[in-house]
């Protein structure tokens, strides 16, 4: 016959997988709202340690802009790492070379 367990032994088992779980969904939730923070911001996670220091965060547009910057302005490319050929042109960002600033704060 096959190996049966008992009823606490299945209550145990299922409890600490349930606290597992519940850990891992809570540390990913806390993942997101911190990259979401860092996208509305226009900020990586080294360059938080920077903005601290400034009144005004030279790069950040607005969240919309931040948002367009990091994924495109096309919906269909938001899931994929793909940019449209009319993103390419107009967004300089997506080069690495040059980023846009706010022109009210100095460098």
């Amino acid at each position: 016959m096959g190996c049966q367990l008992r009823w606490g032994t299945k209550l145990q088992i299922l409890s600490s997988v349930s606290i597992i779980n519940l850990a891992f969904a809570l540390s990913l939730i806390c993942f997101l709202i911190m990259h979401a923070s860092l996208l509305s911001s226009n900020t990586t996670t080294i360059e938080v340690n920077e903005k601290k220091k400034a009144v005004r965060w030279k790069y950040d547009l607005g969240w919309k802009k931040n948002f367009e910057q990091v994924f495109g302005t096309k919906k269909v490319f938001w899931f994929f790492p793909l940019f449209s050929k009319e993103d390419l042109e107009k967004i300089t960002a997506l080069h690495g070379l040059d980023f846009p600033t706010r022109s009210d704060v100095e460098a």
